[in-house]
């Protein structure tokens, strides 16, 4: 009897230290541990000389193991009492397996065995030494996160415990037939077979529910990497945007046009075309008006030249009233259909403009590969002075 105390208390004391590991906030103290195994082998003791009814006593242990794992930390209900079941379930399936076995060997029948002091707290010594064995090898293959992902996971758990309440149900009726008087080794395969299709379905259950939480889980963290990577990306094009773009017009600026320019200098890329665009009559808007009513005057005509042109083509503000726009990829001779195009849109915004007359002067150059080797700045310098050129001929009209 001592041997076997000292062995379940051991027992009791490891299976509060390892649970410790998953119910949140479970208190970490080696005395709480001591205290709660003490507790309950007592309570084993004195149900035993009491001859509390065995068939009653599984549902008492998951009661007490559940209130004990709720006192002592902070977790939910449903995850104290899916620690409790899975423990209570492991007991139950290996001590159906071992009592006939057991009685057997020992030459007894199961209900003769109970009643034998002696040979019940050998037999309770054993069980529990080979269930430390057993659980010491599945806890190699079930760590102590996949029974938090599972206990923290509603659909699984709730299932979990109904499985683990259809269980002890089923081991009722075998404890029952096992204590009876006349039970024979004629029921010993079937007492056998129970537990061990017990097992298997709650294990199948439990290892499919760790498989499906872990997808979930799986999944939701592919997601929040995803919006993590869309959120940076955004952040990115915030700089990008801040770093590259004008804040009145949205279209980029001086930095970010000179660079694609460069490149395209470097890289030999010719057959484009630059447009150099000057808003005619800013500054007496500004002056007259106020830069309220000049800021929404550029902002119109970079309305219109977005407008005017391809999604591939680059529109850049370089100054207070001056815009560049590179026509990628373009044949000379369609470079008069775009400028027809923004006109033809100026001229009806100037219709809809009641304040201010709304006009622009554009010089135009055709980049070809002797002209992009004279280098970037001449090009900029000639479409300047085409669009001065422009300037002039339209006051002249």
């Amino acid at each position: 009897m001592g041997i076997a105390t000292i062995i379940f208390f051991s027992f009791n004391y490891y299976i509060f230290k390892y649970v410790s590991k998953i119910l949140t906030n479970f208190k970490k103290i080696k005395l709480i541990y001591i205290l709660m195994a003490l507790t309950n082998t007592s309570l084993m003791l004195l149900a035993y000389k009491l001859k509390f009814p065995y068939y009653i006593s599984y549902f008492c242990v998951l009661s007490t193991l559940t209130i004990e794992f709720l006192i002592f930390s902070k977790a939910k209900f449903i995850q104290a009492f899916i620690c409790s079941g899975i423990l209570i379930i492991n007991i139950s399936i290996m001590q159906m397996l071992f009592v006939p076995i057991y009685s057997y060997i020992i030459g007894m029948t199961p209900f003769e065995m109970f009643n034998d002091e002696k040979m019940f707290f050998y037999g309770l010594a054993l069980l529990f030494i080979i269930l430390f064995i057993i659980l010491k090898i599945s806890l190699k293959f079930i760590s102590s996160g996949d029974i938090i992902k599972i206990s923290t996971a509603p659909v699984y758990a709730y299932m979990i415990s109904t499985v683990i309440m259809f269980i002890l149900l089923f081991t009722i009726v075998d404890v029952i037939v096992l204590q009876s008087k006349y039970y024979t080794t004629d029921y010993m395969i079937m007492l056998t077979t129970i537990p061990i299709l017990n097992g298997i379905l709650f294990y199948m259950l439990f290892f499919y529910s760790i498989k499906s939480v872990k997808k979930v889980v799986f999944k939701r963290k592919s997601d929040e990497l995803e919006l993590i990577k869309m959120k940076n990306n955004i952040n990115k094009k915030n700089i990008e945007d801040k770093i590259l773009k004008d804040d009145l017009t949205a279209c980029y600026n001086r930095k970010y046009i000179m660079e694609d320019l460069k490149d395209k200098y470097k890289r030999n890329i010719y057959n484009f075309c630059i447009l150099f665009v000057d808003i005619d009559g800013l500054k007496n808007v500004n002056d007259n008006l106020g830069h309220e009513i000049g800021d929404e005057y550029i902002i119109n005509v970079s309305k219109v030249l977005k407008n005017s042109v391809r999604e591939k083509d680059i529109i850049s503000r370089i100054g207070g009233d001056e815009f560049i726009i590179i026509l990628t990829d373009i044949k000379e001779e369609e470079v008069s259909i775009v400028l027809d195009r923004i006109y033809k849109k100026i001229k009806t915004l100037d219709n809809l403009t009641k304040d201010y007359k709304v006009s622009a002067s554009i010089g135009t150059i055709f980049i070809d590969e002797t002209l992009l080797q004279t280098g970037i700045e001449n090009i900029i310098k000639i479409a300047d002075d085409k669009m001065r050129l422009q300037k002039i001929h339209s006051k002249g009209e």
